[in-house]
Formats: C-alpha cells, sequence, structure tokens
C-alpha cells in the first residue's frame, strides 16, 4: 500500500491560583481513589458551535433561546445511539464572555468592520444578538447544551480547536471575524501558505507566547462549565502546528502542552471530586500524526490522554485505517486507550457529501477494523430534524444525501448496521486535506498485461447476514476495457443503469466513467477483498474510485444508499 508546557511556565499563567477557600477541599479530594473509566463503545456527537448560534437546524429561527438549544441536543438524544455530545467552545473566537477573546461576532457597538462582506457582517451581528439572547437567560450554547446532555443522560464534553483558521483570511477584510489575539499578533503566523487554506496565517507553535495563549482558554474553560465529563483537543481543526517539515523535530512542545492539558484537567477533576477525561482527534496514522508534531506514541506510555479520534480534515477519509492506527500505536504492549474513527460530512475530490450508504459503509469499516466506536463530525440536521423525502431522494428513490435521525439511529444500532444498505468506499488517496497521509491502492495505473490490484474492506459479518445484491462499482479516468477478479473470482456482469440508481455519477469530470458490476454470491468477505485488473485497451488508464454497495433489501427497511 501507498502511504501517500512546562511547569514553570503555567505558574505564570496563573493555572494554580487557587484560593485559600480551595485547599481543604483539594486536600480531601486527594484522598479520593480515581479510578479512571472503563473504556466503552461511544458514538461521539461533536457541534461546531454556529450552527446552533445561528440556529440553523431550526431555519434560522430569531432570539435563540435556552429551550432551542434544548431541542437541539434532543434530537440527538432521540437517536437513543449518542453516548457522548460534545460542543465546541469557539476555539480562539469564543462563545461565552472571556478574560482573553472577545465573544463570537462581538463588533464591539459597530467599532469593528466587514468591509469584505455586507452579508458577512450581517451574518456575525445575528450570532451576537442570539449570544445575548442566551445571556439574558444566564447561559450560553457551552453551558445550555451541556446541561441538557447530561440531563439527557450523555457524557458533556467541550471540544476545544486547538488551531482554528475558519477566521484567518485577512483578504476578506472583515475585523469582526478576527480573534483578538490573533490578529494583534502577526509576529506569530508561520508565514508559509503551502500546507492548505490559510495556512500562512495559523499560529505557530514554536513560540511560548502562543501556547500560553491557548492554555489560558483552556484553563478559563476548565473552570467555568463544572458539569463537563471531558475536554477534547481537537487537532483537526485544523492540522497546521508548525512549518512544513518541522513538526517531527518540534513534537516534544506539543507533548508539554498536552502534559500541561493533563495536569489541569487532574487538577479539576480533585477539586470536584470526579474523574474528567481528556481526549484528542489526530489524523489517521501515526506516522503522520507525528509528522505533524503530535506524538501520539508518547502520549499513551505518560497516560495523559483518555481516548483517541482520528480522522481527516473536512474531505472526510472514506476508509479510516483504524487497524494499522491501533497496531502502530500500541503494538504488543498491554497498554491500552479507546480509538474511535471519525466520519465528517463529505469527502472525495471534487468534495461530495456522503450519501446515507456511505456513511454506513464507514460505519461498519471503522468498526470491523476494531474502532471501539464513531466520532461523527458536522453531523447536522435542518428544518426542525426533518426529511422532506420527495425532494431528498434521487430519481431512483434509492439513494439520501440529506442526514436525519433515522440515519443516526442506523449508525448507532449495531444490530440494524449490520443488514443496513451500505456502500463500502476505499481511500481514493487524492484527498489529504492539510498534507494529512493516507493509506491508499488508488488512484491505480492499469496498463496491458500487468495485473494491478487494489484492496477495499469490508465491515459486515457478510457470511451471515448475506446481502441480497453485492455491486463493485469503479470509476476511471477514461473509457477502457478491462477484465476484472475479485478474490479470484472472475467478475463480468455490467448493469448499465446502476451507476445512477445509486447516484454514483457524481462529480465525474470530463471523460470519467463509472462502471457497475454484480459480483457473484459468497465473492466477497469479512475483511480485506483484492479487486485485481488487467487492462485490455492499448492506452494506460487509472481507477480512481472503488466501491463495492450491499444491497440488503427495501430502502424502508434496510434504509437508503
Amino acid at each position: 500500500m501507498k502511504f501517500n508546557i512546562n511547569i514553570k511556565k503555567l505558574s505564570r499563567l496563573g493555572f494554580f491560583l487557587i484560593s485559600i477557600s480551595l485547599i481543604a477541599v483539594l486536600s480531601s479530594a486527594e484522598q479520593a481513589d480515581y479510578k479512571p473509566r472503563t473504556p466503552k463503545f461511544r458514538i461521539i456527537h461533536n457541534n461546531d458551535g454556529t450552527d446552533a448560534l445561528a440556529n440553523m437546524w431550526f431555519n434560522r429561527k430569531p432570539d435563540l433561546t435556552r429551550a432551542d438549544i434544548n431541542n437541539y441536543v434532543d434530537l440527538v438524544a432521540e437517536s437513543k445511539v449518542v453516548t457522548t455530545f460534545m460542543m465546541c467552545t469557539g476555539s480562539d473566537f469564543v462563545f461565552y464572555r472571556s478574560k482573553y477573546e472577545r465573544p463570537f461576532g462581538d463588533d464591539l457597538n459597530d467599532s469593528l468592520d466587514c468591509k469584505g462582506s455586507e452579508s458577512e457582517r450581517k451574518a456575525f451581528k445575528q450570532y451576537f444578538k442570539n449570544f445575548k439572547s442566551l445571556e439574558a437567560e444566564g447561559t450560553d450554547i457551552i453551558d445550555a447544551s451541556l446541561t441538557r446532555a447530561k440531563q439527557r443522560g450523555m457524557e458533556a464534553f467541550i471540544t476545544f480547536r486547538v488551531n482554528d483558521l475558519h477566521f484567518a483570511d485577512t483578504a476578506t477584510h472583515c475585523r469582526v471575524s478576527y480573534p483578538d489575539f490573533w490578529f494583534n499578533n502577526p509576529q506569530y503566523w508561520i508565514g508559509e501558505d503551502n500546507q492548505g487554506m490559510n495556512s500562512s496565517r495559523a499560529l505557530d507553535f514554536t513560540h511560548q507566547a502562543v501556547r500560553d495563549h491557548k492554555l489560558a482558554l483552556i484553563r478559563e474553560q476548565l473552570e467555568k462549565y463544572e458539569m463537563i465529563d471531558g475536554f477534547d483537543l481537537d487537532f483537526m481543526r485544523f492540522i497546521v502546528l508548525f512549518k512544513a517539515g518541522e513538526g517531527s523535530s518540534k513534537a516534544h512542545l506539543m507533548t508539554s502542552f498536552v502534559k500541561s492539558v493533563k495536569l489541569m484537567v487532574d487538577s479539576v477533576s480533585k477539586v470536584r471530586g470526579k474523574k474528567i477525561l481528556l481526549s484528542v482527534r489526530v489524523p489517521i496514522t501515526v506516522e503522520g500524526a507525528l509528522w505533524k508534531g503530535l506524538d501520539v506514541k508518547e502520549w499513551v506510555k505518560q497516560d495523559l490522554i483518555d481516548f483517541i479520534s482520528i480522522g481527516a480534515h473536512w474531505r472526510g477519509e472514506t476508509a479510516t485505517p483504524i487497524a494499522k492506527f491501533k497496531q502502530d500505536l500500541f503494538g504488543k504492549s498491554n497498554k491500552r486507550i479507546p480509538v474511535y474513527g471519525s466520519i465528517d460530512d463529505g469527502g472525495y475530490l471534487p468534495r461530495e457529501l456522503y450519501s446515507d450508504g456511505m456513511f454506513k459503509g464507514m460505519a461498519s469499516h471503522i468498526l470491523g477494523q476494531g474502532g471501539d466506536g464513531l466520532y461523527l463530525f458536522n453531523f447536522y440536521f435542518a428544518n426542525y430534524g426533518k426529511v422532506d423525502y420527495q425532494k431528498a431522494l434521487n430519481p431512483s428513490g434509492l439513494v439520501c444525501r440529506t442526514r436525519s435521525t433515522r440515519l443516526l439511529n442506523e449508525l448507532g444500532s449495531i444490530d440494524k448496521l449490520n443488514t443496513a444498505n451500505k456502500i463500502f468506499c476505499a481511500s481514493d488517496g487524492v484527498t489529504n486535506s492539510y498534507g494529512v497521509l493516507q493509506v491508499s491502492d488508488l488512484p491505480m495505473a492499469c496498463g496491458v498485461g500487468k495485473k494491478s490490484t487494489a484492496f477495499i474492506f469490508i465491515g459486515d459479518p457478510i457470511d451471515k447476514t448475506y446481502p441480497k445484491e453485492s455491486i463493485l462499482f469503479l470509476r476511471t479516468d477514461r473509457s477502457a476495457r478491462m477484465e476484472i477478479e475479485v478474490n479470484g473470482l472472475k467478475i463480468t456482469a455490467v448493469q448499465a443503469k446502476y451507476p445512477e440508481d445509486y447516484d454514483r455519477n457524481r462529480g465525474l469530470q470530463e471523460g470519467e466513467k463509472m462502471i457497475a458490476y454484480v459480483l457473484p454470491k459468497n465473492c466477497l468477505i469479512k475483511g480485506e477483498n483484492k479487486v485485481s485488473i488487467v487492462a485490455r485497451t492499448p492506452n494506460v488508464f487509472v481507477v480512481k474510485r472503488l466501491e463495492v454497495a450491499l444491497n440488503y433489501g427495501e430502502v424502508a427497511v434496510n434504509g437508503y444508499f
């Protein structure tokens, strides 16, 4: 396959500014036995906060209320499968009154302009209006959502975006959208625009002042929100911490950073008399994480984190290599922590929103490779959580690309997932946003007389679930004749209409072709399936996508593709 803080500084931050009145509490708490929680299956729902602050799930209804936020959480809770609710705090642009940053959308009484876009200025005004509406009720979206999550029986986590670049585009000339620390300290920007969108204006964690600022925010949030069960460091928003090529040599700085957060978390745990977990979200390979400055093996060795989620950035990874990650992380060690697979809302190049079947295929892939659960990122609803299927379905009525509570329930119910209609997708090898390494056989060149081989993982216990039909989809860069074998069996049954019926032609570029083959029964196995191709045309062609759809029955019973 191709493999495409230090404690003295913390004192300056004032982390140990614990009043005399708390010393007795801390001393008594130290006597308690703080046992780590038993690793368990989790379905994690991550909410980035802005969709809640704009009330997007409820058609942007103005004057956001606590009741609205309760309804947000309730939509997730009603799935009966989500175990963990994570709310983003806004990273540098926070969703609460902070000592260190302006609240999100606050234009300081019109003193901060937005020359680039009047519509963006209006959007920020609405964000802040909703912020103040919640503030009038004595709450904010973090407090309201996590309080409700606890009431509904879910774990409540803060997720902190370590280096968010959504609002680091100087070309917009929208001062209201820029966090103050970032705007006032351009000397701390990386200054090289070779890692992805806005990467030249990412804060460089080489600088102690940057790490101190982030730690101050983290400490403030840990102390402010007493209901939390855990704190999540999301390094994937955005996975730019150092100049390109410097990550490995500066990984010790990020290990020190994580250790500092761990000290904070443990101290707050003792004060509150309960264990608070520390989790991280990092790239999909151990070597890729280290390349970015994240030595996850060292974090596990030092017992700094309680669980880890792996994922890509925005262009999601369709075949998260959980098994490889766990093998590379743990090896033969008995020291283990849960590892979860992150699923974004879309992927591929050009990017497309995932369909229901693709979501279920990715979930089955992650769990089939030994993942301890799922981390759903940007899994948003709209229109009060209702789906108009007459509009949402493709012409064949088989495929839906609108997220629903029905889909959420299918993803989290193992019995339902095993016999749910789904589409497994091999990694396409070209969606490595911000240089995150992928593990992929694609894109794969095929020539005359040369057998080219790629693998696709099937997570279902297929020898027990018996799909009614299994379909192989291939996307090539041009028309081509070929011979195909799957696990040594010759494949010839072409179904010309299936690419359209299953909505696999989406994003086709000029000259590309999508071909569908019906696979013989008992052709596939649970695990890696070998697809071999020999070209029968004189010119080399390239296989760009490789997918397998498992049809278990009617969509009304087994779900949409």
